[in-house]
């Protein structure tokens, strides 16, 4: 049986639309709860696993399988930024979200580095060596992050990719690599 970890970007938040650094008690924006029931017919997995976070609980439940709550998924801590504008942080302290935004050792926040946060997620892909498909939603900075580690990339490509709410990417396991799988959506 294949190995296969599909990474699935929450639904959108209200701080996502407002331009608000996230926390974990941000809930599902109203708007984006009937794009849910979507969701069931797209994926069928053995599996489903959160990060922590509210808006990740509230994807997962969409699967009508028990999720597991996997904190190794959560997202990025933001640290002091957490909840706050981000133009108020650039208002406040351009010089640190400057350096946060271009280089991964960065935590001017007080929080979590992409370097950090790239180590979590390498020890998170280590343990989901399972057969089967497991569906793990987590957060866009997360699976960026991901995405850098299993193309060998430099952590910095994070900055040149954009993930919307509830998009997703296949891995499947091969050996000792994780492996990109682009499905056909026909």
């Amino acid at each position: 049986m294949k190995t296969e970890l599909i990474l699935l970007c929450h639904a959108a938040t209200h701080a996502m639309k407002s331009g608000l650094f996230p926390s974990a008690d941000d809930a599902i924006d109203e708007l984006e709860q009937a794009r849910l029931p979507k969701l069931a017919s797209m994926f069928q997995p053995d599996s489903v696993i959160t990060s922590a976070a509210s808006a990740a609980v509230q994807t997962g439940r969409t699967f009508g399988i028990e999720a597991s709550v996997d904190t190794s998924w959560n997202d990025l801590d933001y640290g002091l930024w957490q909840g706050r504008s981000i133009r108020e942080i650039h208002d406040e302290d351009a010089a640190g979200l400057g350096a946060w935004l271009s280089e991964p050792g960065s935590a001017a926040h007080d929080g979590e580095s992409l370097e950090a946060l790239q180590t979590r997620v390498v020890g998170a892909l280590e343990r989901h060596r399972e057969a089967g498909v497991t569906l793990a939603v987590t957060h866009a900075i997360v699976v960026k992050t991901v995405l850098a580690t299993v193309l060998d990339a430099p952590l910095t490509a994070i900055y040149r990719m954009d993930l919307e709410p509830l998009s997703a990417v296949a891995l499947t396991r091969s050996g000792d690599a994780w492996r990109l799988r682009c499905k056909s959506s026909l």
